[in-house]
């Protein structure tokens, strides 16, 4: 297989690609990476990657260098682990992107070899991860109170209808992380019955799991403490 062929295949991969080289400039722009980002081969080529691909967030300008220091490692031919940026769109738009570079060798010379960048949307990977993040930083914060204070009337309604009393409570304790068991033995109710409560949980705050029950609650000041 020729260098072009193998260009080619990295071209019609389903992932973004972009080839830069040992300037950073683009050289290669694949239709995914135009599917991914907005931009047209004619925007991207010629354009040096960081100047098209903005980074954004409050970090933006050490989010830059990483990537400006990973491509350089990459051109030099020094393997590098794929890794989360966010960047751009063409439109303005923030998205966040898994990046992944392969060392090109185009000739013996190293000032000739080429660094072939790989992304895909990593979007929603990301706000699972800081939506998992949060939920468990409020349930630590819970767990070193020794009592969770439970407000009489929740500052907001829940979407569906006020949960009750005891529903509050079980939702305090489930932010604290006890298991069904647990919080039955504390309330000296049956297993069963707690099932119920946080099925009717669930339905009035129009979430589908114990952890987004959480989130919600932390989020909208229906536990006290947080």
């Amino acid at each position: 297989m020729t260098i072009d062929d193998l260009i080619q295949s990295f071209l019609n991969a389903a992932d973004g690609v972009f080839i830069v080289d040992s300037e950073q400039r683009i050289v290669y722009w694949n239709a995914a990476a135009q599917q991914l980002l907005g931009y047209s081969h004619a925007d991207a080529v010629g354009r040096d990657c960081w100047d098209l691909l903005e980074c954004c967030g409050s970090d933006s300008a050490v989010q830059t260098a990483h990537n400006r220091r990973a491509v350089a490692a990459a051109l030099a031919g020094i393997p590098v682990s794929s890794y989360d940026t966010c960047v751009r769109t063409q439109t303005g738009k923030p998205r966040w992107i898994n990046l992944s570079m392969i060392t090109l060798m185009t000739s013996q010379n190293p000032e000739t070899w080429l660094a072939v960048v790989l992304f895909r949307d990593a979007t929603q990977n990301k706000l699972n991860e800081q939506f998992v993040a949060r939920v468990l930083e409020a349930v630590e914060r819970l767990r070193e109170r020794d009592v969770v204070t439970l407000p009489p009337v929740a500052p907001l309604p829940p979407p569906g209808g006020r949960l009750t009393r005891r529903e509050y409570e079980i939702l305090g304790l489930l932010a604290r992380g006890q298991s069904t068991r647990a919080i039955a033995a504390t309330l000296s109710v049956s297993p069963p019955t707690v099932r119920n409560h946080i099925q009717s949980i669930l339905t009035k705050l129009h979430v589908h799991s114990r952890l987004e029950a959480v989130a919600y609650a932390v989020e909208h000041g229906l536990i006290s403490g947080v």
